[in-house]
């Protein structure tokens, strides 16, 4: 807790001397690891890379609470200017061996999403209590990734029973998080497998949770608090690159009470988004729907459209748009996650 309390006085401290940030863009992680699987992987080494990226840009990695605090007018917080947070979902074993010693070394604070049964059971690739409490003691925040890391809206019918059951499962893990690392476990929660639909981020929030996704954006004072985005950066995601662009972007000023569920029956859905503030907004629009590039049909001064080309298969597909900002050299970051299930 000490260390916590170090860290958050150096962010508030080096805020001091900078301009304060109105958007933290947050990273997520899986494993940092050799041997894991490709499309949630980064090497120890390129991690390191990432750590140093982060400092030569002039880029503060802030507590995630004290993002959160500020951007939601908790406490009186002035975050740095080009600030993000780093996060790991799954409380793989390899975070505390490999990632954890480059965390110190980098004297960076970190959040780590934790689903409970695998833990509990003792699956052998996950961390322990003991490690999660190694990792609590240097000051990360531990906390919400859901009891069994299942599926959580892929179930049928969608109905106020199974509203009940995943709530339930939530508050199961929160509590074995409580249970074993004591009653400073906040409440936040991040889908498993980014995926969510209405009814649970609406009862989330009712029941006082702050939940992440796994779509790509950046969080400031009008996000979702229901569905946080986070840009990926493992994987084809861990280009140092194309990375340093995402840290720079801001996110797009929408409407965001006006965006359609996640979850959708239609192969080829399509977003409208309304835009709150264009003046420091190009006209011009990147679009990609997944990786591949489409035009965005602009409907008036203040909203466009984006569309799927062509049927999208069943599972998880993005809508990704970008505008470069006219006072600077930065991109605002649009995105819309779907999970299509044709047999809803």
């Amino acid at each position: 807790m000490i260390k916590r309390l170090l860290v958050t006085l150096g962010a508030l401290l080096f805020s001091i001397t900078v301009h304060a940030t109105d958007s933290v863009n947050i990273l997520v992680y899986h494993h940092v690891a050799n041997d894991t699987p490709a499309s949630t992987t980064i090497s120890p080494s390129r991690f390191r890379e990432h750590l140093q990226l982060l400092r030569d840009n002039d880029v503060t990695v802030v507590p995630l609470e004290d993002a959160l605090a500020a951007l939601r007018g908790d406490a009186d917080i002035d975050l740095p200017d080009k600030a993000v947070a780093i996060t790991f979902d799954d409380a793989y074993e390899n975070i505390h061996t490999n990632a954890f010693p480059l965390l110190k070394e980098f004297d960076v604070p970190f959040t780590v999403f934790v689903a409970t049964d695998p833990i509990d059971q003792k699956f052998q690739e996950m961390m322990s209590w003991d490690q999660l409490r190694d990792l609590q003691e240097w000051g990360a925040t531990i906390t919400n990734h859901s009891r069994d890391h299942d599926y959580m809206v892929r179930h049928s019918p969608l109905d106020d029973a199974w509203l009940q059951a995943m709530i339930d499962n939530i508050s199961h893990a929160q509590q074995r998080l409580t249970d074993e690392l004591g009653g400073g476990v906040p409440r936040w929660f991040a889908y498993p497998y980014g995926e969510y639909n209405e009814s649970l981020k609406q009862a989330l929030l009712d029941e006082d949770y702050i939940a992440f996704a796994q779509h790509s954006g950046g969080m400031n004072a009008d996000s979702d608090w229901g569905a946080i985005p986070r840009f990926a950066a493992a994987g084809v995601y861990a280009n140092p690159e194309t990375l340093i662009t995402k840290i720079n972007s801001k996110p797009m000023p929408v409407n965001r009470t006006a965006l359609p569920d996640m979850l959708t029956s239609e192969t080829r859905p399509s977003v409208t988004v309304e835009l709150t503030d264009t003046s420091d907004m190009s006209r011009s629009l990147n679009c990609f729907v997944d990786s591949a590039w489409v035009d965005a049909e602009w409907l008036d001064d203040t909203r466009f459209r984006v569309s799927a080309p062509e049927a999208l298969s069943d599972g998880r597909h993005r809508f990704n748009c970008t505008s470069q900002a006219r006072s600077g050299s930065f991109f605002y970051w649009f995105s819309q996650p779907w999970l299509v299930q044709t047999d809803r």
